[in-house]
């Protein structure tokens, strides 16, 4: 079976971009934004759903970018997936299938709702529910990058796009407000809550914040801490049998340039007795 390439485009319109310019350093930046991002779900796409947040290549996949076309500002990007990814994929899905999670992935990291529609991308979601906020979340500094020429000029707009298919996703001052970040609040402020998922592998869940009335996500600042953890776990266990399992839990806010909470650090959990 031989290695499989599936193709995308980043193409910008409005503004300079019109004229096939950018400024050189929104141009660098978008650039290499997009290879991050790029990198990120191909590498988890290939390795069942690890997500790397460091800047290292994709294993089982490589991506080549082709040169600028005269005329329009955008870039291609061909993905190379190796021939154990294709067999582990199928040769006549993986093209489907990894557009499905790259639109699945890219639209959550821009606070977008998107339905799987592969079988493959499904069962991931079905199966581990908190992978696509720890990708998302891994996925903000790439966006933040790819959204450079749009944050010194809002008429310009990004779009992601499928060759012979058509646009995936545009990228707006309103998916820039949503993933630029301030810095995270440096205040500690213990709310009352009940964690409704963790993931024993990592740091990364979800809890129910009374404060806010809904369910966010979380990141242990600390995911060594044994007893952090293990209250973290006794909250969903009591929750799952249906006590509230409510805790309390000294945390900070990563808050959005909009001021919405996207995310809390977690530093510590007391029991709410």
């Amino acid at each position: 079976m031989s290695d499989k390439e599936v193709s995308l485009v980043l193409r910008l319109e409005g503004g300079i971009a019109d004229d096939g310019l950018l400024d050189v350093y929104d141009a660098a930046n978008t650039i290499y934004g997009l290879a991050r991002a790029v990198n990120l779900v191909s590498h988890s796409f290939a390795n069942d759903e690890e997500v790397r947040k460091k800047n290292q290549s994709a294993q089982g996949a490589k991506a080549f970018i082709h040169s600028s076309k005269k005329g329009c500002f955008e870039e291609q990007v061909d993905i190379r997936f190796d021939k154990k990814v294709v067999q582990k994929i199928g040769h006549s899905v993986l093209a489907n299938t990894f557009w499905d999670y790259l639109n699945w992935t890219w639209h959550a990291s821009v606070g977008f709702s998107y339905e799987p529609k592969t079988a493959q991308v499904i069962r991931i979601a079905e199966s581990n529910d908190l992978f696509i906020y720890e990708i998302a979340d891994a996925l903000e500094g790439p966006m933040q990058l790819i959204h450079r020429a749009i944050s010194y000029d809002n008429t310009i707009k990004a779009f992601l796009y499928r060759p012979r298919v058509g646009d995936a996703l545009e990228l707006t001052s309103g998916t820039l407000d949503y993933v630029s970040i301030r810095e995270e609040q440096t205040q500690h402020e213990y709310m009352l809550g009940n964690i409704t998922r963790v993931n024993v592998l990592s740091q990364f869940g979800r809890l129910f914040s009374d404060e806010e009335g809904r369910v966010i996500s979380f990141e242990l600042a600390n995911p060594d801490d044994k007893r952090v953890r293990g209250l973290a776990l006794k909250s969903m266990q009591e929750h799952n049998e249906g006590e509230t399992g409510k805790m309390h839990l000294k945390v900070t806010k990563i808050v959005s340039a909009q001021g919405v909470v996207k995310r809390y650090i977690v530093h510590d959990i007391l029991e709410n007795n």
